[in-house]
């Protein structure tokens, strides 16, 4: 494998140079170790640009010539995401807080699901309970106990519409206040795997 590189400063890159690695990714010519040295190149470079030409690379016939590629271009996003200032940072984060808030949702929508099948066999088990009674082998006074219990479930689904509506309501506004542009069309589930030492 190439060497580790820094982050490259995108100042010393022209278009020209972005030209001259294009070529030499794409070229049937290159050795392995030259496609292994732009990619770590590109990988480092924090421009949409190098990240985009190192994503075509990917769908290159020679792109299983370099092993770590895949490695490649999530360190090239992760680059690419960095934040350079404090407004950045501040969205970076957001980015973070957005995509804790879809997971959060996605858990209580499983939740609700759940709840809503649990209403549902309730709701058989006291049709049977019910027609039991109306031919006195099950006391009609048990029940009011029984469907009280499928009430109680109704408000929990309830809560958890109101807490799923207030939950997307929240990542609207926070994904509309976001202005740096690589952080507005950004897919939140990048964040999943940003972590902050507290």
């Amino acid at each position: 494998m190439t060497e580790h590189i820094s982050i490259q400063d995108p100042e010393d890159y022209a278009p020209e140079d972005l030209m001259r690695l294009a070529e030499i990714l794409f070229s049937p010519l290159s050795s392995v170790a030259e496609l292994e040295r732009v990619c770590m190149t590109l990988a480092h470079l924090p421009t949409p640009e190098a990240q985009d030409l190192l994503q075509r690379f990917t769908s290159s016939p020679r792109a299983a010539e370099v092993s770590w590629l895949e490695c490649a271009v999530e360190e090239g996003q992760q680059v690419l995401m960095e934040p350079t200032n404090e407004l950045e940072e501040r969205e970076f984060l957001t980015l973070k807080v957005i995509q804790e808030l879809i997971d959060e949702s996605s858990e209580l929508e499983g939740d609700l699901s759940q709840t809503r099948v649990s209403i549902e066999k309730a709701e058989i088990r006291l049709g049977a309970l019910q027609a039991l009674a109306a031919v006195g082998k099950y006391d009609p006074v048990a029940l009011l106990g029984y469907s009280g219990g499928i009430d109680c479930d109704r408000n929990h689904m309830d809560e958890l519409t109101e807490e799923i509506d207030l939950k997307e309501a929240m990542v609207e506004h926070l994904r509309n206040s976001i202005t740096t542009p690589r952080y507005r069309n950004t897919d939140p589930a990048f964040m999943r795997h940003v972590h902050w030492d507290a």
